[in-house]
């Protein structure tokens, strides 16, 4: 046989690695379509507007302009509520409790705009009008503009709400939202000097304060609105606009932050539809989210959740080789002539022996060229035989893992679609333990809190394809 080679791991001959190739790509066809999205509305709507929704610590917040008070209801110029923000507990079953007006703004007699809140509930960020005295509002020529305001909790109780000190010119300032370290502020204005209606901005934390406003930038922000900023802490800024093509009127879209802002993806259906869709909360595993949409004819709440059924039967994630072993066992007659054998590799590299080990960078179309030289002149003799070698990834969801974890540990799960070539946009899904919710998100963390071997699925969709890999790990 002349020109064989073997893995370095496993013993294998070219025309074997072909057919091995080949029957996994048949092996890996894709699963059954698995994934579902259903849609209910939140029982805290009424027939006025409900928007902007928030949770933390299990307590869901949002606006309204419903009527918020028997003695006193101020009205807009087209007779309507000013908006207020209200809370209710989120009960185990998803549904909210008792409603009532958010007590540290409950007494504004203006409008009290959507809220965010610091990762340990201490610094609360809520937008009011810059004008805040009813009588002054009133009686003012100049459009009572919107403006950030914050307040910090001590002992229990909220402070006095400060208004942030970059809000200055005649132009608005809403729609709070805070990064998951608390280091930065994402918020929507109609400043001048934007690319359009209005534009999404950031400030970063800075040791005296929160520093100057930046722009988004176009990848973003269009000739329309943009609105409604949400860091979730996947890295993923969700935020509602209507300038970038999606379903109809305002939609929900996402964009993620490398060394620049990547092109916004918008949510499939039913989250985006024909209607306006935004505003929107997504809890931390990514799996279930809430929203605001006017697709019965007012602004309503809705909860949104991915109903995935794993694929039975997924395949175990391998580790492809790209490094082998090279020999020849041919019928030379070494006694003839002193020679060597010359392997040529069209990845640049050369090496001499009757079995030499040669690693290819990655997958790819490689050539091999075997020739005998004269081992004392360098001379070239002959050409034993050329061929080619194609080298694939394997078609799976790969993300790499320990084998075994110490009880308690942070586990990080990175997912990445291998042998497809680049497809966007991709969402991942995992199931990490029996009847555990499923998590969604390309990179994620998790805590195992029993011992005990568990199988981790990971199920990538795009399109209309799914692909399921699993690896197994023992927690001890």
């Amino acid at each position: 046989m002349i020109g064989q080679l073997k893995s370095i791991n496993t013993m294998t001959t070219l025309y074997s690695r072909s057919i091995q190739l080949l029957l996994l790509g048949l092996l890996l066809t894709p699963c059954v379509k698995a994934q579902d999205i259903s849609l209910s509305k939140l029982n805290v709507n009424t027939t006025n507007s409900e928007m902007a929704p928030m949770v933390l610590d299990s307590t869901l917040y949002f606006i309204s302009n419903r009527k918020s008070s028997v003695l006193v209801n101020v009205f807009t110029q087209d007779d309507q509520h000013l908006y207020k923000l209200y809370s209710a507990p989120l009960e185990p079953d998803g549904r909210a409790g008792k409603v009532t007006l958010f007590e540290p703004t409950a007494d504004q007699p203006l409008t009290s705009g959507p809220i965010t809140f610091s990762p340990d509930g201490a610094l609360l960020i809520t937008t009011l009008n810059q004008t805040r005295e009813l009588s002054s509002a009133r009686h003012s020529d100049t459009e009572n503009q919107l403006r950030l305001y914050q307040s910090y909790k001590r002992r229990d109780s909220w402070q006095t709400l400060d208004e942030i000190p970059f809000n200055i010119g005649n132009y608005s300032v809403t729609h709070p939202s805070l990064s998951p370290d608390g280091g930065m502020l994402f918020f929507a204005s109609n400043k001048p000097g934007g690319y359009g209606e209005t534009d999404l901005y950031v400030s970063r934390r800075t040791a005296t304060g929160w520093g100057t406003p930046e722009n988004l930038g176009e990848t973003i922000n269009t000739p329309g609105s943009e609105l409604f900023p949400f860091y979730h802490p996947s890295g993923k800024l969700y935020f509602t606009s209507d300038g970038h093509g999606g379903m109809g009127g305002m939609d929900i879209f996402y964009t993620t932050y490398s060394t620049q802002w990547s092109p916004p993806v918008g949510l499939e259906a039913p989250i985006n539809s024909s209607a306006d869709d935004f505003s929107c909360y997504i809890f931390p595993d990514e799996a279930t989210g809430l929203m605001a949409s006017n697709r019965e004819g007012s602004d309503n709440l809705y909860q949104f959740k991915y109903e995935m059924i794993f694929c039975e039967t997924p395949n175990e994630v391998v580790e492809d080789v790209y490094c082998f072993t090279f020999y020849e066992e041919g019928d030379f007659d070494k006694d003839t002539v002193p020679h060597q054998y010359r392997w040529e590799f069209s990845d640049g590299v050369q090496a001499r022996g009757d079995e030499v080990d040669h690693c290819f960078p990655g997958p790819g179309f490689y050539e091999i060229f075997l020739h005998v030289i004269d081992s004392i002149t360098g001379e070239e003799l002959y050409a034993v035989a050329n061929y080619e070698l194609l080298l694939e990834e394997t078609k799976q969801v790969y993300f790499s893992a320990p084998d075994t974890l110490p009880l308690g540990d942070t586990l990080t799960l990175d997912a990445q679609l291998m042998g497809w070539g680049e497809m966007e946009p991709v969402q991942y899904f995992w199931e990490l333990e029996e009847n555990e919710e499923i998590r969604l998100g390309k990179t994620i963390q998790h805590i195992f809190r029993k011992k005990g071997t568990y199988t981790i699925k990971c199920e990538a969709y795009w399109e209309d394809n799914q692909l399921c890999s699993y690896r197994t790990i023992v927690v001890e």
